[in-house]
């Protein structure tokens, strides 16, 4: 497919360009703060990745301002510290500012800013700390509760983060009030939104979402949780019941209208900057995370979509959009070599999904998680110029692997390798 250049254009009048936030192709950088936090601490360190993000051809740093269980790495006044940590990990960065020492750093090196923050989630059962634990009616109730079974709040079984309901609206207060001190206070020059989600397939299952969505489709639900979906005995597979696309297309559409919030506040703010978020690419089973990543013009054709699914994409309210192509097959020759599911087991066939379901509104970056070609730079690569070819650019996830690996000067090399 051919990259979609024409929407490097304004929106509205008084806003830059997407061209200007991007340019004509976009190398970003994640920086996560937990793994990177702890040795960034450092000024020298700070002061060695920004140089060698400059020399490789990185033309975005992404740096955590929220991260995922719920603490900001900025003196809020809404929010918990990462200093705060019950076990201490982050104590050195007490009375500290990653984000703002992040920025400061990269002064006069050209890289642009942007603030990443992970909206709904707010905890950790590890060690106990996040906001959930002081608001504990914001805190996701699983389908599993709701029937008696093991809870879990968390992204999956293994997984500590406790997640919050998107709807609950001391929650959509809360968030937004961290959005507008982000965007009021930090010079950058864009907001990516991580997390801004359900947890999966089994929140939320409160009695808030049962109103709520009962009133959506006019009706009671008879069995609840049941006539949504129901697990099969002695398995983790789901079978739909018929409530079940409404449902879908209801959480996308609580998701959507979060996103349009949020965006409100970030252009009312500061017109100029960037807006976009993080996503996987994994489009036909995202129902899982209650999120319609699509074009409001994409109307795809699954199994579980209702007949007025595409309304409730939001990929229009974006200014460009990263998918995360996290396969280690490049191409979909190598998916269908290795038996994977589908031709979107591979970057290739992820970055034509991610263009298919965006349609043209937006720019895609293609993203890669880097621990997924370890001991195989040669593959990674390939999967960088698959990005570059096939999307308005490339993400990686994240620096820590490129100091682990050893990899900056493969890095270099494929960024700055012209297009033929």
């Amino acid at each position: 497919m051919e990259k979609h250049n024409e929407w490097f254009l304004l929106k509205s009048e008084g806003e830059r360009s997407v061209n200007t936030i991007l340019g004509k192709e976009a190398n970003i950088l994640w920086v996560d703060f937990l793994a990177n936090g702890e040795r960034l601490s450092e000024q020298s360190e700070r002061k060695r990745l920004i140089e060698n993000a400059k020399k490789a051809g990185i033309t975005h740093l992404v740096v955590d301002a929220k991260i995922p269980y719920g603490q900001t790495t900025y003196q809020s006044q809404y929010a918990y510290h990462v200093s705060s940590w019950s076990d201490g990990s982050f104590q050195m960065w007490k009375d500290r500012d990653f984000l703002q020492e992040m920025i400061d750093e990269s002064q006069g090196s050209g890289l642009k800013i942007i603030a990443n923050m992970d909206v709904f989630a707010e905890g950790t059962a590890h060690s106990k700390d996040g906001m959930v634990y002081d608001k504990e009616k914001w805190k996701v109730v699983s389908y599993n509760e709701a029937t008696s079974m093991a809870p879990t709040a968390a992204e999956n079984s293994a997984d500590t983060t406790i997640f919050v309901n998107p709807i609950n609206p001391e929650v959509i207060d809360y968030e937004n009030s961290i959005i507008k001190e982000i965007v009021s206070q930090y010079e950058i020059d864009g907001i990516v939104l991580d997390r801004c989600r359900y947890p999966n397939i089994y929140g939320d299952f409160s009695d808030l979402s049962r109103e709520t969505f009962e009133k959506y489709i006019g009706e009671k639900v008879e069995r609840w949780p049941l006539d949504i979906y129901e697990i099969e005995d002695g398995t983790k597979k789901i079978k739909f019941g018929p409530h079940f696309p409404k449902w879908t297309e209801w959480r996308a559409l609580n998701i959507k209208n979060f996103v349009k919030g949020a965006r409100n506040i970030v252009k009312t703010i500061n017109p100029k900057l960037a807006f976009c978020i993080y996503v996987g690419s994994w489009y036909p089973l995202y129902y899982n995370e209650g999120v319609n990543w699509g074009s409001e013009t994409y109307q795809p054709d699954l199994e579980w979509v209702s007949n007025q699914y595409h309304q409730s994409g939001y990929g229009d309210e974006l200014d460009f959009i990263m998918t995360g192509c996290y396969y280690p097959e490049v191409t979909i020759k190598e998916a269908d070599e290795n038996n994977r599911p589908a031709p979107w087991y591979s970057v290739e066939g992820a970055i034509d999904m991610s263009l298919e379901a965006i349609n043209g509104s937006i720019p895609v970056i293609g993203s890669l998680y880097l621990k997924d070609y370890h001991e195989d730079p040669e593959q990674f690569k390939k999967a960088i110029q698959m990005c570059k070819e096939k999307s308005n650019g490339v993400m990686l996830f994240d620096v820590v692997y490129l100091d682990e690996y050893q990899w900056w000067e493969e890095l270099t090399v494929e960024l700055q390798k012209k297009k033929i």
